[in-house]
């Protein structure tokens, strides 16, 4: 019996096709063991993990990503970041992976230990400062594969992401935190990236956004794509989406905290204008105890806050209720000057006043030289010593009458301030005998105008305040 010699040729061919076509259709149809199946999947003869699905082919493979906020943590000004706790989730179509009718099963779950052998995506927060997997008990990720090729990949991280925040508001301020996912080496030719396209965010059902945080409250939160580069090169460019939240910082803590016991300090500086001028110690310990107070409770505020070179609204409240403190200090200063100039110039009256009551300026039955006068002493006609210490007079002048022996009419009594009897008629044109003067007088005139011009000032600043920055300010941030 003559073979033909290309027989042989023939049987080894088509032992090849038949393989290839195994290869291709997979395991014979019908219900095939879930283990069977992921084993035959994931053989690293059939399948190389190393290259996107879409590798050998001109088209990118499209990355669909949605995050699941589990905690959204503390928010550090300090640090200028914020943390969080999430599920990221991907989703791609991989055909290598492709599995129709060969089970019932919907889908196929991939043990973690099994994942190292399927491609997933590159993808890597760009803006992350540090992060981390959960592995307790296991490791926090599972996989699942479906029928089509359809593949869901999802992890569990925690990550401290950067923030930069502009503070100039601070703490009236509106901050909008970025989180930006980027694939690490594969450009836009193999890899893109979408945001799910309706759910791309969602937080936890535990998870209440306007009071998750202590002091913000997320008040909105956008999606958007992104295209960026790892250089100042304009090519290669890389996947990129970004999610942005804008968190609105609540102001009541500040209230209680800050403006509150700042604007009690001020008011406290005030009290010194009700004071007596001779009330010297208590208006200087009242002074500077609120000026030291004030200065303590800013350089607490700044300790918490960053080193920043521009000026923020906590900046310019302290400095104002510190200039208006040493403002009412200053004040005190001044009124103090003007007191004892007072008292020097009415020691010099009595001086000269004791020459003249030796040669007897009154007389008993009324004073008529009539030039600097003392109302309304209290008595009438002629009167004891004992009305001169009725604290009408002043107590220098008291003694001078009392040693003079002598009985005066206290109704209208009057010292002759010619030039013949040696007193500057024009200073006591000024000065009074019972102890007031005009430099005293203009003192207590201005802790009078203090007491309506500080306070109205400082309304007026709180006006300007408020309105420019809660109002009037830019609010628009690092967008």
């Amino acid at each position: 019996m003559n073979y033909s010699p290309c027989l042989p040729v023939m049987v080894v061919a088509l032992v090849f096709f038949l393989t290839d076509m195994v290869d291709c259709i997979g395991p014979s149809s019908g219900n095939q063991t879930r283990l069977s199946l992921l084993t035959y999947l994931l053989d690293t003869e059939r399948y190389d993990s190393r290259v996107p699905p879409e590798y050998e082919k001109n088209v990118p493979t499209k990355i669909t990503i949605r995050v699941h906020l589990l905690s959204f943590d503390s928010v550090s000004e300090t640090r200028m970041d914020y943390s969080v706790e999430l599920f990221l989730t991907q989703e791609w179509r991989d055909e290598r992976l492709h599995f129709a009718n060969q089970t019932d099963s919907k889908w196929l779950e991939v043990d973690s230990k099994m994942m190292n052998v399927v491609w997933v995506p590159d993808v890597y927060f760009r803006n992350e400062k540090s992060g981390s997997f959960h592995d307790v008990t296991v490791p926090n990720k599972f996989m699942h594969l479906y029928p089509g090729g359809r593949v869901v990949y999802s992890v569990r991280l925690s990550l401290t992401l950067n923030c930069r925040m502009k503070l100039a508001k601070y703490p009236l301020d509106t901050q909008v935190c970025p989180m930006l996912i980027q694939s690490y080496t594969y450009t836009t030719e193999n890899v893109v990236f979408f945001w799910h396209p309706t759910k791309p965010m969602v937080f936890d059902d535990e998870m209440t956004p306007q009071t998750e945080l202590p002091q913000f409250s997320i008040v909105a939160n956008k999606t958007d794509t992104c295209e960026t580069t790892k250089d100042s090169n304009e090519e290669p460019t890389f996947a990129c989406i970004i999610a942005k939240f804008t968190l609105q910082r609540d102001i009541r803590y500040y209230i209680i905290q800050i403006y509150v016991p700042s604007i009690l300090i001020v008011a406290l500086s005030w009290v010194s204008f009700w004071l007596d001028l001779e009330a010297i110690p208590a208006r200087v310990s009242l002074g500077v105890l609120t000026v030291l107070t004030l200065n303590t409770h800013g350089s607490t505020i700044q300790a918490a806050l960053p080193k920043v070179s521009y000026i923020k609204a906590i900046d310019v409240w302290v400095v104002s209720c510190l200039i208006f403190v040493f403002a009412a200090l200053l004040e005190f200063a001044y009124v103090n000057v003007l007191a004892r100039r007072g008292d020097k110039e009415l020691g010099m009256v009595q001086v000269l006043a004791t020459s003249q009551l030796q040669r007897d300026p009154f007389q008993a039955n009324g004073c008529d030289p009539p030039k600097m006068l003392v109302r309304k002493a209290g008595c009438s006609k002629n009167c004891p010593i004992s009305c001169l210490s009725s604290g009408k007079f002043s107590p220098r002048l008291t003694r001078i009458f009392s040693t003079s022996g002598k009985a005066y009419n206290c109704k209208d009594v009057e010292a002759s301030t010619t030039p013949a009897n040696g007193v500057n008629g024009e200073m006591n044109r000024h000065i009074m005998l019972d102890g007031n003067s005009s430099s005293r007088a203009r003192a207590r005139r201005v802790d009078k105008i203090s007491r309506v011009v500080f306070p109205s000032c400082f309304a007026f600043f709180n006006l300007v305040y408020w309105l420019f920055y809660v109002y009037g300010m830019d609010n628009k941030k690092n967008d």
